[in-house]
């Protein structure tokens, strides 16, 4: 599936890395309205708790949403007393250039069986990705580029990157949504086993609204690179 471009229409994409049937990844869900130059990112069952917002100011946020930060004082205050996990502003694009400052990073290890009722909505609205090989990662890249970068060549395309879709922005900026697949690299191995000693020796702290009789839910595991103006997170399994 492959949204079209057409200026300030609204932009929304679901993504799911795996098969109907099969163990798979969350879903990943990418949306700007219409009209606007904002993009928003959420993983469905967690989007009312946890977004990442890419504003057209250039500021970016990666945490609780207001409405769930009002409600769970204790997750707040886990976070040291705020409700945004990361803040950073992004690069913005010159000429050809096309700059990076999300992804989303699902390894073929956290896939995990799923009920289907959990995948809302017509199916026919998801892109659905073959899932990775073992020690691979499927990688979806938020880019902005300039709206002279036709559908046709698509960031990355050359490299075997495939477009799920893309936006023109009022700001004079076009967004893009890719995805590619890639052996797991050596900062995903690192963010899996730093998360994995964290829940270790840290009681992860209880939401008012979970059912402790639901299925383990997924965990986002969040590694920011200032350098780079760029934020990583990773779907991963939280057993």
């Amino acid at each position: 599936m492959t949204q079209a471009s057409a200026p300030q229409d609204e932009f929304v994409a679901r993504l799911v890395v795996g098969e109907e049937g099969l163990p798979t990844s969350g879903t990943l869900r990418v949306w700007s309205p219409a009209g606007k130059s904002d993009i928003y990112a959420a993983m469905r069952g967690i989007a009312g708790e946890c977004k990442i917002s890419l504003h057209a100011s250039g500021e970016c946020r990666a945490g609780l949403t207001e409405q769930f930060a009002r409600k769970e004082s204790d997750a707040v205050n886990a976070m040291g007393g705020s409700r945004h996990q990361s803040r950073w502003r992004r690069a913005t694009h010159v000429g050809s250039r096309v700059v990076t400052p999300l992804q989303f990073v699902i390894p073929a290890s956290e896939l995990r069986p799923f009920p289907q009722s959990s995948l809302s909505g017509s199916r026919n609205d998801i892109t659905w990705v073959v899932p990775p090989a073992s020690g691979r990662s499927v990688i979806v890249s938020c880019l902005f580029s300039g709206q002279e970068v036709q559908d046709a060549d698509w960031p990355g395309r050359p490299h075997q990157t495939h477009l799920v879709g893309s936006k023109l922005l009022p700001n004079g900026e076009k967004f893009w949504l890719i995805w590619q697949d890639l052996p797991t690299g050596d900062v995903e191995r690192l963010m899996l086993t730093e998360a994995s000693a964290h829940m270790a020796r840290t009681k992860m702290v209880p939401f008012s609204g979970n059912d402790p009789c639901e299925p383990a839910r997924r965990l986002l595991i969040f590694r920011e690179f200032r350098e780079d103006r760029q934020l990583i997170v990773m779907d991963a399994a939280s057993s």
